[in-house]
């Protein structure tokens, strides 16, 4: 909406007072929004708690160096897709969760009224338990050691880098490759804009480290300062982070000026969004199958946990 109102003539601060009226459960918001801009803030630090990361710098970049109301039009754009994919998902979750639901009710019913029953059948059946007794035991090591993983696992993540934060996230199994194509899709859309606006790879560098240090495009801006100063090729930098597309290779290797390659890199990241939005989609069509398949192993188990015994009874019998 604000990308409109800026795109018929409005301008910020009356495109947010104009929001206000139409969007009055978002009114708090915008009004402190429309105070910090009075007070001189700019656009983006007015919106920066309100926002992720990568959108505020997404709107700093394009509001200090690049059309606003294009990027606003983008981020506007994504951020409606990322909903509709939310409420899809919470559509795909609701039957599969509606069936844990009822088979968790299952196993507890089966925990207080069945297995007591069954297990003093199984006594007086004469059916000893005893080479299961240290099934609890072992249950309770695997509990312990995958809970001291997971913590493990956190503190790292918290000490580590941005960087490798996100090469971490790309490298994952499934969902890494959508991450893959979100970063690169950030990151060839910010460099499009400042080239588009006449800055050279060394200027971005330097613009860049101005950032908080642990933002993602400043430690990338730094390292592609290093790279350059040693005088190694940008090539072997795309190489090494897998959420850099390796197109960039051939765009940054066509000797085109620094204008042309901002305008080709703006086509690309138009591709790459239509790839991310292309990857989350087809995750989502995985879910509904992953979680009928973890239902199924739970019903099976049931099964096997109710039977077993019996076929040791009639085995003894016959």
């Amino acid at each position: 909406m604000l990308s409109d109102l800026l795109k018929v003539g409005f301008s910020m601060h009356q495109a947010i007072s104009f929001s206000q009226t139409l969007m009055p459960e978002h009114a708090k918001m915008l009004v402190a929004v429309d105070h910090q801009m009075t007070q001189g803030a700019n656009f983006a630090d007015s919106l920066r708690q309100y926002v992720s990361r990568d959108i505020y710098y997404q709107l700093k970049i394009a509001e200090q160096h690049g059309n606003l109301q294009q990027t606003i039009a983008r981020l506007g754009n994504f951020l409606n897709l990322k909903v509709q994919q939310q409420l899809k998902l919470k559509t795909l979750l609701r039957y599969p969760v509606i069936l844990l639901g009822l088979l968790g009710l299952l196993l507890l019913a089966l925990k207080v009224l069945v297995f007591p029953e069954l297990a003093v059948w199984q006594n007086d059946q004469g059916i000893g338990t005893g080479k299961l007794s240290f099934l609890p035991w072992l249950w309770g090591g695997l509990a312990m050691v995958v809970i001291g993983l997971i913590l493990l696992t956190l503190f790292r993540w918290m000490k580590t880098s941005t960087m490798n934060r996100v090469n971490l996230l790309c490298q994952l199994p499934v969902i890494g490759k959508s991450y893959r194509q979100y970063y690169g899709y950030y990151l060839v859309t910010n460099f499009a804009l400042l080239l588009q606006n006449g800055m050279g790879i060394k200027s971005v560098c330097q613009l860049v480290q101005q950032f908080d240090e642990t933002s993602l495009l400043h430690q990338l801006g730094e390292v592609l300062d290093q790279s350059l100063n040693s005088g190694q090729s940008p090539n072997q930098l795309i190489k090494q982070y897998p959420y850099l597309p390796h197109e960039l290779i051939i765009f940054m290797n066509k000797g085109e000026s620094i204008l042309e390659l901002g305008n080709e890199l703006d086509v690309f990241s138009r591709m790459l969004f239509k790839r991310l939005i292309q990857s989350i989609e087809r995750l989502l069509t995985l879910v509904q199958p992953l979680l009928f398949g973890v239902i199924a192993i739970v019903i099976i188990g049931m099964y096997l946990r109710i039977m077993l015994p019996i076929y040791q009874s009639m085995k003894g019998i016959y």
